[in-house]
């Protein structure tokens, strides 16, 4: 018994749009919401405990924005590579019928 995989391109398509769209609006969002937390706190003294630690904090976030981000586009560049695989496929399939 022979197993195919069916891959429809627009949906992969719509899969790469979405992941780029998330990787975008997850980094914005983050940096709207830092950015609100600096203006409510315009006279946090830079050098205490508290004010350190909160900065350190907001290093490990956006390091760990950095490598969600980076694993959406990894994800984003393999569908695109089996995207362009199926095409491709489906081309030759044509041509070996015609």
């Amino acid at each position: 018994m022979t197993r195919g995989l069916v891959v429809h391109q627009g949906s992969l398509s719509t899969l790469e749009s979405a992941l780029a769209d998330a990787t975008e609006q997850i980094t914005a969002q983050i940096d709207d919401l830092l950015e609100q937390v600096e203006s409510l706190t315009p006279g946090w003294d830079e050098t205490s405990e508290s004010h350190i630690a909160h900065v350190e904090h907001q290093q490990k976030l956006r390091d760990g924005v950095t490598r969600l981000t980076e694993a959406l586009d990894q994800v984003r560049t393999k569908l695109a590579t089996y995207r362009e695989d199926a095409r491709e496929i489906e081309v030759e399939n044509v041509a070996i019928v015609n």
